[in-house]
């Protein structure tokens, strides 16, 4: 009981004494919701070949609509962010995963599965990503 007591003590006196204005770095990868509403282009598009947009400039040209742009932009901070848009038409089972390896920065590995249906579906992901993470497409 009193090892507990002495832990929780501690905690708490590491919380207090802890600065407050210290800012924790961004995840290294978020991956961002899309709307229903969302109006972004598929055509031409890969799943290995994603839409890189470092700025707010290049995310009006990438995404024209102004609903989807202005929703978009309050999602990222282009000063510590890149925003990867995958969008592409193809099977209704492909599926777009990642997974983050441990080191740091962090690195992140996008796999892309096709699926194996016929039918013809527009797949629309967006990740926003750390500026200091390397990232790679399989």
């Amino acid at each position: 009981m009193t090892r507990l007591l002495l832990t929780a003590a501690a905690l708490c006196a590491m919380a207090v004494l802890a600065p407050a204005d210290e800012k924790k770095p961004a995840p290294a990868v978020t991956d961002l919701a899309n709307d229903k509403a969302d109006k972004i282009g598929t055509e031409g598009g890969k799943p290995t070949r994603p839409k890189v947009i470092t700025s707010e400039d290049e995310l009006k040209t990438a995404i024209p609509d102004d609903d989807t742009h202005k929703r978009v932009a309050k999602l990222v901070d282009f000063k510590e962010q890149t925003l990867l848009v995958f969008a592409w038409q193809g099977s209704g089972g492909d599926k777009l995963d990642f997974v983050v390896l441990e080191s740091f920065p962090e690195q992140i590995r996008f796999t892309v599965t096709p699926g194996k249906t016929f039918d013809l579906r527009q797949h629309v992901h967006l990740y926003a990503v750390r500026k200091n993470v390397k990232w790679s497409v399989k």
